[in-house]
């Protein structure tokens, strides 16, 4: 994998540069920056997708890194719109009415937000239940990047990331004049949104908090949203030493409009035929960290807690879920030079406990679930510019769930995983660099996914094994990179639509190819560009050569950015999705399928002194169209589908101080 990483600039440095490494049998390793012109060098990146802050030249392969630069220019909203448009990720409807598209970064289609984890600063907030972690959660700026990892990513970060990690790092630190920013705007469809936030450093203390406050009537009748977010954080540094402690309390309703017949959404796209029903989230996240560094040795202590209510109601039926999740990861690294080569090594553990209630559709059930693992990982870089990594991951899980007075299914399983990388990359001159990788990974069947299933038996573990190969080009300003990719997947989780259970389908397999491209084509102005083709199918079974339902075999993002002078600015975006499988069509039988779509967003902004005015617009064009939907039976040839938004502006007004 690779790095397309915009990076703090010495002078004369305007755009992004892309670093590109790789592994046989999936790796986190990548080599330094070079100059990008004579006499400049490059600032060194901090990055920490390998469970510990360490230069680019360390980091993970397969990263794509916004920054929170990237993030202030484009004028993206939250961290799910930045992952979107920023790192080219593909993205489906939010069924629940919010910010949260479900992400899909290798053709998972209808589980791909399930075969990812999201993680905060090294915590999870990726759900044991059937539902999106909500990026849109993070206060936008508290972030100081966010680190897309592609492929299997298991030994580091354990079970369910399958098609990768998302990694949300905050900022650290603050001056003791202190800095805060207020905003407000105004949107289509009734919205608007306010938000305050500010932090201050008291010596070796730092303290931030921030508000937010969001609503809309939404594009749906009933698709309105309300969202209201807190987080207060302090952190301490004093030498060696780093401590931090962080709260986040989130409120969140909205109604579900549900699916429209594809005739009538195509007709009246804002119509709802379910005005009733309505759900809502009420979360509390707290994490803590402490670490110590020397010059060799570093070593981390990260605790998470999540506490999450559920309240949903579908026509008559009502489900109310409770759950707690808490999170122990300490882990160690000792890096120096050996024998002319650059040595680190690092190892840890992740201690996990999860437990929840429901009670809904006539069932009380309590769940509950323990991971213990262990990992080791080397990263070896020669002076020849070749670079070795290897990794290792043991995890035992017990599972169990209990429905009171009987039930779907009661069970109590354990699971013994195993998780592996290996890879190798070379750099063949200053521009060029090749690399091989590979990995093997798993996912554990969630709690909703577990509850029906064929002969009242849990769901075998879902194994992943990846090898990817890849090539770099880079020379200034100017960077590219392809990379070729294969997964082969048993026991893959999925829902049947024939049985009507969730159930271990028969093995598929995922090959691709993926490219990035930075350019700097005038001095003022940059653009970015991704493509991803694949293909996902099945390999043996009554489907043999099918393909999963839901997955767009290409997507592409082109984004430019247009700095017209030092107070105006002007970007413009567009996100392609090819046409995909029905959710339904695992048979691939109907002759109808989800259209493919082209969307574009564009964003002026006027910047004098401490304020900023911006407006912005997207579905630039209003055009009709739906990235998700099912069909199958008698439907087949009239599917029901959920429309995306139509045209939608926004006006906002900014102060930083």
């Amino acid at each position: 994998m690779f790095f397309l990483i915009s990076v703090p600039q010495a002078p004369g440095v305007r755009s992004a540069v892309a670093v590109a490494c790789g592994v046989w049998f999936g790796s986190v390793a990548a080599q330094t920056a070079t100059p990008t012109d004579a006499g400049a060098t490059l600032e060194p990146v901090v990055v920490s997708a390998s469970r510990l802050p360490e230069l680019l030249r360390s980091a993970p392969i397969g990263a794509t890194v916004i920054t929170a630069e990237q993030i202030q220019r484009a004028g993206v909203i939250d961290a799910n719109e930045a992952v979107r448009k920023l790192g080219g990720v593909p993205g489906r409807t939010d069924l629940q009415s919010g910010r949260d598209p479900r992400l899909d970064l290798r053709g998972f289609g209808d589980t791909a937000d399930q075969n990812l984890v999201v993680l905060v600063d090294g915590i999870r907030i990726s759900e044991n239940e059937q539902a999106t972690a909500r990026l849109s959660s993070i206060p936008l700026d508290r972030i100081d990047r966010i680190e897309v990892i592609r492929g299997g990513a298991s030994v580091l970060w354990g079970e369910g990331a399958s098609a990768g990690v998302i990694n949300v790092i905050l900022k650290q630190g603050a001056s003791t004049e202190g800095s805060g920013r207020v905003m407000a705007a105004l949107e289509s469809y009734d919205g608007h949104e306010l938000l305050a936030s500010g932090q201050r450093a008291f010596g070796p203390l730092t303290v931030d908090g921030s508000v937010r406050r969001v609503r809309s009537d939404g594009y749906r009748d009933n698709s309105q949203l309300r969202q209201d977010i807190g987080s207060l954080g302090l952190q301490w540094q004093e030498g060696p030493w780093r401590a931090s402690w962080r709260v986040q309390h989130e409120d969140q309703a909205s109604g579900l409009p549900g699916p429209l017949n594809l005739g009538v959404a195509r007709r009246d796209p804002r119509r709802t035929t379910t005005p009733d029903d309505r759900g809502s989230v009420g979360e509390t996240r707290q994490q803590a960290q402490l670490g110590w560094r020397s010059a060799a040795w570093s070593w981390q202590v990260d605790a998470g807690q999540r506490d999450r209510d559920v309240f949903s109601l579908y026509g008559t039926s009502e489900l109310r879920t409770s759950s707690r999740q808490s999170q122990v990861a300490p882990r160690a690294s000792w890096h120096d030079q050996v024998a002319g080569a650059d040595l680190r090594l690092t190892g840890g553990l992740d201690w996990q406990e999860w437990t929840y209630d429901s009670v809904g559709y006539g069932n009380v059930e309590r769940g509950r679930q323990h991971n213990r693992a262990h990992y080791v990982h080397a990263d070896v870089d020669l002076p020849s510019g070749t670079r070795v990594s290897v990794g290792w991951r043991r995890e035992d899980v017990n599972k169990q769930s209990d429905i009171v007075g009987g039930g779907p299914l009661q069970y109590s399983r354990d699971d013994t995983l195993h998780a592996g990388e290996l890879g190798v990359s070379q750099a063949l001159t200053k521009q060029w660099s090749v690399y091989l990788r590979g990995s093997t990974s798993y996912r554990l069947p969630n709690v909703d996914e577990n509850r029906y299933t064929p002969g009242q038996q849990a769901l075998k573990p879902q194994r992943n094994r990846d090898r990817e190969i890849g090539v770099k080009w880079g020379q200034g300003a100017e960077s590219a990179t392809v990379r070729y990719f294969v997964q082969r997947t048993r026991d893959e989780i999925f829902f049947d639509d024939v049985s009507y259970n969730n159930v271990n389908i028969d093995p598929t397999r995922r090959r691709g190819v993926e490219a990035e491209v930075h350019a700097q084509l005038l001095p003022r102005l940059n653009l970015i560009a991704t493509l991803q083709q694949l293909t996902s199918q099945y390999t043996e079974g009554a489907n043999a050569g099918k393909s999963v339902v839901l997955v767009s075999p290409r997507s592409a993002t082109l984004r430019a950015n247009w700095q017209v002078d030092d107070r105006q600015s002007l970007e413009l975006g567009a996100q392609f999705l090819a046409s995909a499988r029905y959710s339904s069509d695992t048979a691939n039988a109907c002759a109808v399928r989800v259209p493919s779509s082209t969307l574009f967003d564009a964003r002026y902004a006027w910047k004098q002194s401490d304020w900023t005015v911006a407006l912005a617009v997207n579905n630039l064009f209003d055009r009709w169209g739906t990235n998700f939907g099912y069909a199958s039976g008698t439907t087949c040839d009239n599917p029901r589908v959920y429309p995306f938004a139509g045209r939608n502006w926004r006006l906002s007004v900014n102060r930083s101080f």
